[in-house]
């Protein structure tokens, strides 16, 4: 089976939060009789396009992205649809049937219909998780949680809504592009940029469909 990237990647028009950086790209050098190399520089908020977060991102004493888990980063994932639900709450996270022995669940929801990743201003009425539905996946022992907008906690949750489940050593990857997987088994690959003491980092993210 070939591999899907399952990732945005980082340009100008990739939306971001309210109140984070943008993006933006810099060529510091191009080819010439001055120069024998193109040399560019970018500076960015560390949780623009897809990317995710680390403990440290809402815990005071949490791990950073160099602290954490190739074992957990790697393997099987479920991708779960949710169709039109406009909140991701335990009544909701249970009517969709995911298997019990499911670690790492990505979730594709009407953001990814709305094609939100793909228009460059911040939408505030995304699709994501509330307290209720972090705790039904801590409960199930899920190590690491996607969700194709910049946060899997909806607008409007409490922030309690990440702090359960990054105190719980969940894995939270942000601004997946899902538009062409299925509910399903799929072998995941999701590797962030490596860099000391970061709260979150830009993440490569792969999948393959499990026969």
């Amino acid at each position: 089976m070939s591999w899907v990237d399952l990732t945005h990647p980082l340009s100008e028009r990739t939306p971001t939060w309210e109140d984070a950086e943008l993006y933006q790209r810099e060529t510091v050098c191009t080819i010439d009789s001055g120069c024998p190399v193109r040399v560019s520089r970018i500076t960015s908020s560390t949780h623009n396009g897809t990317h995710l977060d680390a403990p440290a991102h809402f815990l005071e004493h949490g791990r950073f992205v160099e602290d954490l888990s190739l074992d957990v980063l790697v393997g099987p994932a479920w991708i779960a649809q949710t169709a039109d639900a406009a909140i991701l709450d335990a009544p909701l996270l249970e009517s969709l049937h995911i298997p019990p022995t499911a670690r790492r669940i990505l979730f594709k929801t009407a953001n990814s219909k709305r094609r939100l990743m793909h228009c460059s201003k911040f939408s505030r009425d995304y699709v994501g998780l509330e307290t209720s539905g972090a705790q039904w996946l801590v409960d199930r022992g899920v190590m690491l949680v996607g969700l194709d907008y910049l946060s899997v906690q909806a607008y409007t949750a409490s922030d309690d809504t990440h702090r359960i489940l990054l105190a719980n050593d969940s894995i939270l990857v942000e601004g997946l592009d899902l538009d062409r997987v299925s509910t399903g088994w799929w072998d995941l690959v999701c590797l962030p940029l490596l860099a000391r003491e970061l709260d979150g980092a830009p993440a490569r993210v792969i999948a393959r469909a499990i026969p």
